[in-house]
């Protein structure tokens, strides 16, 4: 009897197994908000690495994270590191790419709970009656997150896609001015 069902046990985890490892290792999350403001108003939450964490929704899930920044305030080598306990763990963001008033491009490496990279970017399209801000994030899932996600059941597209829309919305009123 115990042979049959940790046979059933082993056969359910291999069946997760299989799962992520059919799951694609690149993965692309973007999702952007129209702000009622010009790009000039809005490019310096994206290029200054301290204006950025004042409206991005990791902080909000992980108080326990401590922010340091380094390089040049704005601008191409600007760095927020974070150290958390917690869910953020620890990690740097570099802005690499900046076209003033119309993309950000930045780093960011992942080196606690595990290792990872992403590269984000951030794009200010004007539009009659405001600014298109698009925000995506490309990179490379490892085979453990892709099975972790899998046994939890998680669409990291949606569970992240979500925190960006928390965050581009906290945007939108700041650089709104409301």
């Amino acid at each position: 009897m115990i042979k049959k069902i940790l046979a059933g046990l082993g056969l359910i985890f291999a069946v997760f197994v299989v799962i992520a490892a059919l799951k694609p290792a690149e993965y692309l999350i973007k999702r952007d908000v129209l702000i009622n403001a010009k790009p000039e108003a809005i490019f310096p939450f994206l290029a200054n690495m301290k204006n950025a964490d004042s409206w991005m929704p990791w902080k909000e899930s992980d108080p326990q994270v401590q922010n340091t920044y380094s390089g040049p305030e704005e601008g191409i080598g600007s760095i927020s590191s974070w150290d958390s306990p917690g869910p953020m763990g620890t990690g740097r963001a570099e802005v690499v790419g900046v076209i003033p008033n119309q993309s950000v491009k930045t780093k960011i490496t992942y080196t606690k709970p595990m290792e990872m990279n992403q590269d984000s970017e951030f794009i200010l399209t004007p539009m009659d009656d405001g600014t298109l801000l698009t925000w995506k994030v490309t990179g490379n899932q490892p085979f453990f997150a892709r099975l972790v996600s899998t046994l939890i059941f998680m669409n990291i597209n949606k569970y992240v896609g979500g925190m960006f829309e928390k965050g581009l919305n906290k945007l939108k009123l700041t650089a709104e001015g409301k």
